[in-house]
């Protein structure tokens, strides 16, 4: 449901702009280019599902997801490790979410991972 719900809210935008925009030339091959953290979605499968679901009936039907997920990073000030984390390493529901660095131990706040970070729509 969570990712449902911020693909609804990306297909509004996308949808919002397309119409100011008055569209993509007709016929043309649409390519939405979506970066998500990774701690705003829990399954790319299941964010792929409710774009195919939320597009239906829309200008973006028949469009190409480019999804990439996005990371949560560390940046230790203890050691100086810059990184990504895990998948699972952080609880997405954490406002401030701590991680033990991989190198050192120390505990430190992670960066990154949280919304939507890009939204770019293309066609040729």
């Amino acid at each position: 449901m969570h990712e449902y719900s911020l693909m609804e809210e990306v297909v509004k935008t996308i949808l919002a702009e397309l119409q100011k925009e008055g569209g993509p030339p007709a016929g043309s091959a649409l390519e939405v280019v979506l970066k998500v953290g990774a701690m705003a979605v829990h399954s790319e499968a299941a964010t792929r599902q409710a774009y195919e679901v939320l597009v239906k009936g829309t200008p973006l039907e028949n469009s190409k997801l480019d999804l990439t997920i996005e990371p949560v990073t560390l940046n230790c000030q203890a050691c100086g490790y810059q990184g990504p984390l895990p998948e699972g390493t952080v609880d997405p529901h954490d406002p401030s979410p701590l991680a033990e660095c991989p190198r050192c131990g120390a505990v430190t706040p992670v960066q990154g991972g949280r919304g939507v970070e890009q939204i770019e729509l293309m066609w040729e």
